[in-house]
């Protein structure tokens, strides 16, 4: 059996080719209120920052706001997408002082006094292209690109001819808060759910992975006589739920290649699936063997990097990492509880 040390020297390898290939199509997830007016525009107080928003239009001949408080020289710089190939296709405006002006704007659109807009018609693609870092089909519709002549505000109005889904990714530098990377698991959950996949396809992988691993785990357990503690089933749940994880990401691999065709991208994406899925093979294998004295304290800290590593590549869901911290904390509490009796 390889050791666990190779493990973790493979997975850090992982991580680093990973960190280093997808974040080049990386965007931190963002929330959008009600932005229907200029005056409630969606704020991107950091605006050359990566960003990607999924929302819809509730109608045609509306339009939707965001602010850009930009310096002179800097960027507005991104791209608008739809779900599929049958979707509204919207068109945007950028508006904001010494833009050049060009296309006719509608007249539902707010343009502030001192501001001049330039129209960008949106035009559905002959074909998406792969999203690696999610993965899904892009299908992006308008693009724009434009160094910004003077300091002030300046917006974009996304608009259609009727009510449809559209996603807003402006930005290029790279950048996420704890937070944002923690979460992106679940995010991306939200991403597949917005271009109108089921819960139940979705979640379908993780299940049958779980539940399937379980029925043959306590048959395993029942055959070997072998009795576990509550730290085994944690670590066996957390291995199972990084295995249900990395099936989830193989599923929408497929869903996203029948649509783009191979791209050298989806290597990428097995990056992602290739760490949860050695990480759950490794917990699954230590879950299962009974926790003996002499190798608690190793089996701990294996179980702690299991878990920290799995937070880094998204494994199952948070959920999976946390019940393996869980179970690495109990059983280094068990061990130092027996090296230092009361």
């Amino acid at each position: 059996m390889v050791s666990h040390r190779s493990f973790i020297l493979y997975l850090l390898l992982i991580v680093i080719l990973a960190a280093g290939t997808s974040i080049v199509s990386a965007h931190a997830p963002l929330t959008v209120g009600s932005n229907e007016d200029i005056a409630n525009a969606t704020l991107f107080a950091n605006p050359e920052k990566s960003f990607v928003l999924y929302t819809e239009l509730h109608e045609g001949n509306e339009a939707q706001y965001y602010l850009f408080p930009m310096k002179s020289g800097q960027r507005l710089y991104g791209s608008l997408q739809v779900p599929g190939p049958d979707s509204m296709v919207p068109n945007l405006v950028i508006i904001g002082p010494g833009i050049p002006p060009s296309g006719d704007v509608p007249s539902f659109v707010q343009v502030p006094a001192g501001s001049e807009a330039r129209v960008i018609s949106g035009k559905t693609p002959e074909k998406p292209a792969y999203e690696p870092f999610t993965p899904q089909p892009i299908y992006e519709v308008a693009d724009f690109n434009i160094t910004v002549p003077q300091d002030g505000d300046y917006y974009i109005a996304v608009y259609g001819p009727e009510g449809g889904k559209y996603s807003l990714a402006p930005g290029y530098l790279e950048e996420f808060t704890a937070e944002e990377w923690l979460l992106i698991p679940w995010s991306v959950v939200s991403i597949h759910l917005w271009e109108g996949q089921s819960p139940a396809v979705i979640f379908a992988p993780l299940v049958i992975v779980v539940i399937g691993g379980l029925v043959l785990l306590v048959m395993y357990r029942k055959e070997r006589g072998l009795m576990w503690g509550p730290a085994n089933w944690l670590i066996v749940v957390a291995g199972l739920l990084y295995l249900g994880g990395a099936a989830m990401t193989a599923l929408q691999v497929v869903h996203a290649v029948l649509l783009t065709g191979y791209t050298p991208a989806v290597l990428v994406t097995l990056l992602f699936i290739t760490g949860p899925l050695v990480l759950g093979i490794v917990a699954v294998l230590t879950g299962i063997r009974p926790l003996r004295p002499d190798s608690t304290l190793r089996t701990g800290i294996s179980v702690l990097v299991i878990g920290l590593f799995g937070l880094l590549v998204w494994a199952g869901l948070i959920i999976g990492p946390l019940l393996a911290i869980a179970a690495g904390l109990i059983v280094l509490g068990g061990y130092f509880r027996k090296a230092n009796p009361a």
